[in-house]
């Protein structure tokens, strides 16, 4: 920069802890300053403060609302409008997004939904499946409604065949319970992990065999006092979220699984004036909840979107928890689609492909409303 006729030149480590004070977004068009900066920007992430998972809420496929937990910024995400399938936007996994109607089904799997590929449907259809991708396969289990379809029913679509086949269906243990309602699924290990809500009963898919193993009973010592079950995936290991009612009082407590038979090894508890965020006003109690899962950063959330917060927490290398709490953004929109919400690993790679996608910083107004503060790119 120039003042008075002088020219100031930064020095690389001087640049690079200004950069990293830079909201994630911003450092695209810093990058592109020259060589030397945008060789700053990437050191700046690696050493001094690395992209941490988004919580991103959808309204829609083409509009969402993105946390930011590396600057504490709320971004509204604005995609150009395309032709997806007819039915609503859907998640039942972490960073997995789908539309499915009778004719047509459109999935997305990259962290900012760029990408879109588009199927013929199933052969079953499917009221409220459970949706993966794990590995080359796209898995869609359960859910089947139709008078004579096999409510456990698999087909898996093959990304690089483009063709679905059937596989063997569900576990029968689960017949009461093969919505994706009452389901919870992770990805780990090239496997889908699958969870009953409500005992914490897990079963394991291979799509590479077409092969289903367990039950496996999560060895949890609190498991009575345990009303509902939520999983995710951290670094490919296994995170267990339960909600616990010990003497009248609700309590959140994370477990990682361990090895082949899912052994739990305890992480921490959410203290209690976190958990009193999950609740709902008009209920005065949490009684389900579940979780999105990026990186080290697990994401909870009640079923009720009345809820103002959404509870998050940091899995500490070494072992522990960081918790906070992020303002819902979109808490008090009215929407006729029930909003998804997913968790992805953003980072400046996944941001210099949006060209046509455009970022808006959030704030909250004295209203206490969600007011566009500025275009980011």
């Amino acid at each position: 920069m120039e003042e008075e006729g002088k020219q100031f030149e930064f020095h690389a480590d001087e640049l690079e802890n200004i950069l990293s004070h830079v909201p994630l977004v911003d450092l695209v068009s810093a990058s592109r300053v020259s060589k030397s900066w945008g060789d700053a920007v990437s050191s700046s992430l690696r050493h001094h403060s690395p992209p941490r998972p988004w919580l991103i809420l959808h309204a829609h496929a083409a509009t969402a609302h993105a946390y930011d937990p590396r600057s504490g910024l709320w971004i509204k995400i604005s995609q150009p409008v395309k032709t997806y399938a007819a039915g609503g936007l859907r998640s039942s996994h972490s960073s997995f997004v789908y539309m499915l109607s009778s004719s047509r089904f459109s999935f997305s799997s990259d962290p900012l939904n760029l990408d879109w590929h588009h199927a013929d449907p199933p052969l079953v259809w499917r009221q409220d499946p459970i949706v993966a991708r794990v590995g080359d396969f796209v898995v869609v289990a359960g859910g089947g409604c139709d008078f004579g379809d096999e409510p456990l029913a698999v087909e898996i679509y093959d990304l690089k065949t483009r063709a679905w086949r059937f596989c063997d269906s569900m576990p029968g243990n689960i017949r009461d319970s093969p919505a994706s309602s009452w389901l919870s699924i992770a990805v780990a290990a090239e496997k889908l992990i699958v969870a009953e809500k409500s005992s914490g009963q897990m079963h394991s898919f291979d799509p590479e065999t077409n092969s289903w193993c367990g039950p496996f009973d999560l060895r949890i010592g609190e498991a009575k006092s345990i009303i509902d079950y939520s999983i995710g995936c951290s670094n490919n290991s296994l995170i267990v979220v339960a909600l616990c009612r010990i003497k009248n009082v609700e309590r959140v407590k994370i477990w990682r699984g361990v090895g082949d038979e899912f052994e739990c090894e305890e992480i921490g508890e959410m203290p209690l004036e976190y958990v009193a965020k999950l609740k709902s006003d008009s209920l005065g109690e949490c009684n389900s909840i579940n979780v999105r899962v990026g990186g080290n950063i697990v994401y909870v959330y009640s079923d009720m979107w009345n809820v103002e917060e959404v509870v998050a927490c940091e899995l500490v290398g070494g072992g522990g928890c960081r918790w906070w709490s992020v303002r819902n953004a979109v808490a008090r929109e009215k929407t006729a689609e029930r909003l998804v919400c997913t968790c992805a690993e953003v980072g400046i790679d996944e941001l210099q492909r949006a060209n046509n996608v455009r970022f808006e910083y959030l704030r909250w107004s004295r209203s206490d409303s969600m007011v566009v503060v500025v275009d980011a790119i």
